[in-house]
């Protein structure tokens, strides 16, 4: 009887020691482990036993730099980010995490901090990847018809043309100038000549400056101003604005103050943005804002990629404004008409690899100047083509 038990008590000690072996391997075992896993092009399980071993304080560069290349491989470039990023706070100096940080960054559509990691490539590789320090990055055009249901307010057109410059390796300058025109018919505006006929041609200039501080924090500032004529008035409208941007590999954040002179009233906004990109690339994400200006408003944007060319997107925007500033103030809504609710949907498809053609449906409903009850809508189909150098 007693040597079963011996026995028994042999056999699961071998087990014990044979578990614990493989569990608990060392820094070599782990190299070789996934290096062979490396070189036989399994990424996922490369990835999953690479983040164990990281996890349970096996952590060193190349085995961080091998979870980072798998994970750009299969286009998760959050997680490879994250990994390359690591690897570049122990390693300044490491060449090869310092190409994939600039790489994923450009892929998330980071190009402030891509421009950032840049500035420090290998001359070899700002050859091979064509970066140059001063370059024109892009020109984009748009296009919008608007159509609202109220008979008082014709059919609208807005253009707008822009240019981007990258001054420098760590400096953006976004500039534009837009044209807006509409006819209205407004009798509550009692000390307007003509008022069954007010002219609204809008011309604006907006400049926007980005400075990368770090690879993660971003600096923004910039001004629009806007030229609104109204019949026998006109208005110098001016906004300024300024902000921080904050990114990590998933989520980027933003705060924004925009303060500006609207129709000879003063008109503050002050925003908080979220960017998250749950899969660690372009193919999902969201944007949510929160706006308080008069009253707090809140915008909403889903986008999703059906195809590695095809993009479409969804918005809303939840809040009563007739002034409000989107997209860095971009956008600037100087509305008489009260806006009590607004969505749209858009789709973009990359035609070439420098060319991105947009469209986009927005609907709008409207409360008509000075009324309690005339309630309209507005359906607007904007288009857009963007090509970069």
């Amino acid at each position: 009887m007693y040597p079963k038990r011996i026995l028994t008590l042999v056999i699961f000690f071998l087990f014990f020691v044979k578990v614990h072996a493989q569990v608990v391997e060392t820094k070599d075992e782990v190299d070789w482990h996934s290096s062979i896993l490396y070189n036989a092009g399994q990424w996922n399980e490369l990835i999953t036993y690479g983040k164990e071993k990281i996890s349970s304080g096996m952590d060193f560069s190349l085995l961080r730099m091998r979870v980072g290349y798998a994970s750009f491989v299969l286009g998760n470039y959050s997680q490879s980010l994250k990994q390359y990023q690591n690897v570049l706070q122990t390693e300044p100096h490491n060449a090869i995490a310092l190409y994939y940080v600039y790489l994923n960054n450009l892929y998330l559509n980071n190009i402030t901090a891509a421009r950032f990691y840049a500035a420090q490539l290998p001359a070899e590789t700002k050859a091979y990847e064509k970066i140059s320090k001063l370059k024109i990055y892009s020109v984009e055009t748009e296009y919008s018809y608007k159509m609202p249901t109220d008979t008082f307010r014709k059919n609208a057109q807005y253009a707008r043309i822009g240019l981007n410059l990258q001054l420098g390796y760590r400096l953006q300058l976004q500039q534009s100038g837009a044209w807006f025109k509409q006819y209205i018919n407004e009798p509550n505006m009692i000390y307007v000549v003509n008022n069954q006929k007010i002219d609204l041609n809008i011309k604006e200039y907006y400049g926007k400056l980005i400075f990368a501080a770090t690879g993660k924090v971003s600096v923004i500032g910039g001004f629009h101003y806007i030229k609104s004529p109204f019949n026998n008035y006109s208005y110098n409208n001016r906004v300024t604005f300024g902000g921080v941007k904050y990114t990590t590999p998933y989520f980027q954040f933003k705060a924004m103050a925009n303060l500006g002179n609207i129709t000879d009233k003063s008109y503050n906004q002050y925003d908080l943005t979220a960017s998250v990109y749950p899969r660690g690339n372009t193919k999902l994400y969201t944007i949510s804002r929160i706006a308080y200006g008069d009253q707090f408003t809140f915008s909403q944007v889903a986008g999703y990629g059906i195809t590695k060319a095809i993009w479409l997107e969804a918005n809303v925007t939840l809040g009563k404004y007739n002034s409000y500033y989107e997209n860095d103030a971009l956008y600037v809504y100087n509305d008489i008409d009260q806006k009590e609710f607004k969505t749209g949907a858009s789709v973009y498809a990359n035609l070439s690899k420098n060319a991105m053609l947009s469209v986009n449906y927005t609907f709008e409903q409207k409360l008509r100047y000075k009324t309690t009850t005339n309630y309209f809508y507005q359906n607007s189909i904007n288009g857009g083509l963007t090509w970069k150098f």
